[in-house]
């Protein structure tokens, strides 16, 4: 049954398409809170912690600040598009695609989102367990704990906003303070020079690779950044939101985390906590973490459930998306984690090239109040998507799942990002001469 009546009912966000009002708009510390929220999580360790394995410090460096300068940059261009649409990326992509081929987007989106639900929930309970092992000898059902897990995380995403919001604000102070805890043992123990010129554990990765990793892996939360900045109150505060979660804090927390796996020898964010005896707090940050990165997760996954099913409420859609995310993390997904940050550069990231493409040229189809017009699918949208993910590809190293088959960039996630940008103001270009040499 719908819910209509009482305090739950006015608490739970209702329709994703409903117009917002003043009192729903944020400032940027909304999106910067939000955005570290999900920085923090046990995936990002592990990807920092796979980076510091794979290169030295003093080679990552470079790579680590020109992909975040890249996410945060990206991050706002798209973020612009949600301040003046006001309404979900779901929503958006119809003005791009057409009705029928954004709703094509929309399960991609789904799809990824669900995904990397399982991945942080799978991780959550790993980690709780490994965290309860070596401290008192106990560990629960893996089954029995991921669906536990599951339940708990989907509650504030079936609220809506306000609870993400609310998460974040009690959540990433705790965070970055339990943190900073092994973080000065490591650098205040250790001989900083030697951890940071320490040579690769492992085969080393190029500049490129890493940048891709670190770009494409964010390119889900770029792609969809109007989920939130549609709550936004100017560009201004998408520039300075984007800056401070994915300018300056990003490439910090990923930072840190390959010091820290270089001088505990361990990309493993529970073997790091459990070595520099953090104890405790240790099981409050894993879960804070899965939580305030899942629940945004569930969150954008309903938003785009809803523009395929317009008919069923948000809340149930959200619901669902976390039913079926535990089933995912239960099945196991985290053995694909570094091919799954390629593969969604390559994927996700000329999707929102071509939004964002179409955007600056049709601005006043982005407009709050502008109706989803126009043919079922746009063809040029869909054929400049198709062609950045085939550029994608073909940057992409074989190793890499890739063709191999030229280098531009040597960032493949940019690659296609870019060709889709381009690729769809060129098509589009051409689609307005010969629509005028018809007319003459």
């Amino acid at each position: 049954m719908p819910l209509r009546s009482g305090k739950l009912a006015t608490l739970i966000e209702r329709s994703p398409l409903r117009r917002l009002g003043a009192q729903d708009l944020r400032g940027w510390w909304f999106l910067a809170i939000v955005q570290i929220g999900v920085a923090i999580c046990v995936p990002l360790f592990a990807l920092g912690g796979q980076l510091g394995q794979h290169m030295r410090f003093v080679d990552l460096a470079p790579a680590l600040l020109t992909a975040t300068t890249l996410t945060a940059v990206t991050c706002m261009l798209t973020g612009m598009v949600g301040v003046r649409a006001r309404v979900p990326t779901a929503m958006i992509v119809q003005r791009t695609f057409g009705p029928g081929g954004g709703k094509l987007i929309a399960v991609i989106f789904i799809v990824t989102l669900f995904g990397w639900f399982g991945v942080q929930t799978e991780l959550l309970v790993h980690s709780v367990n490994a965290l309860l092992k070596s401290s008192v000898g106990f560990e629960f059902n893996r089954l029995l704990l991921t669906l536990l897990c599951g339940l708990v995380m989907s509650s504030t995403a079936i609220i809506g906003v306000k609870a993400l919001g609310k998460v974040a604000y009690l959540a990433v102070p705790l965070l970055l303070i339990i943190l900073s805890v092994p973080t000065w043992l490591t650098l205040s123990t250790r001989d900083l020079h030697a951890i940071a010129n320490a040579p690769a554990g492992a085969t080393p990765f190029p500049f490129g690779v890493a940048v891709s990793i670190v770009f494409g892996g964010h390119m889900v939360g770029i792609a969809v950044a109007p989920d939130l900045t549609r709550f936004l109150r100017s560009p201004r505060d998408v520039v300075i939101g984007a800056t401070v979660s994915f300018g300056i804090v990003l490439p910090v927390l990923i930072g840190v985390s390959a010091l820290l796996s270089v001088a505990y020898g361990t990309g493993d964010l529970i073997a790091l906590l459990i070595a520099t005896s953090v104890g405790i707090p240790a099981l409050l940050v894993v879960v804070l973490a899965t939580w305030t990165s899942n629940d945004k997760n569930l969150y954008e996954s309903a938003l785009a459930l809803s523009s395929v099913l317009p008919k069923m409420e948000r809340w149930k859609l959200t619901a669902a998306a976390g039913a079926i995310g535990t089933c995912i993390a239960a099945a196991g997904i985290f053995r694909h984690f570094i091919e799954l940050l390629i593969g969604l550069g390559i994927t996700i990231g000329p999707i929102a090239g071509v939004y964002l493409s179409d955007f600056l040229l049709r601005r006043e189809v982005y407009g709050a109040e502008a109706p989803a017009t126009g043919p079922a699918i746009r063809w040029q949208a869909v054929i400049a998507w198709v062609g950045g993910i085939g550029v994608g590809l073909s940057t992409l190293a074989p190793n890499q799942l890739g063709l191999g088959l030229m280098t531009l960039t040597t960032v493949s996630a940019l690659d296609a990002f870019l060709a889709a940008f381009l690729g769809y103001a060129a098509l589009t270009w051409f689609s307005v001469r010969g629509g005028e040499r018809a007319q003459a």
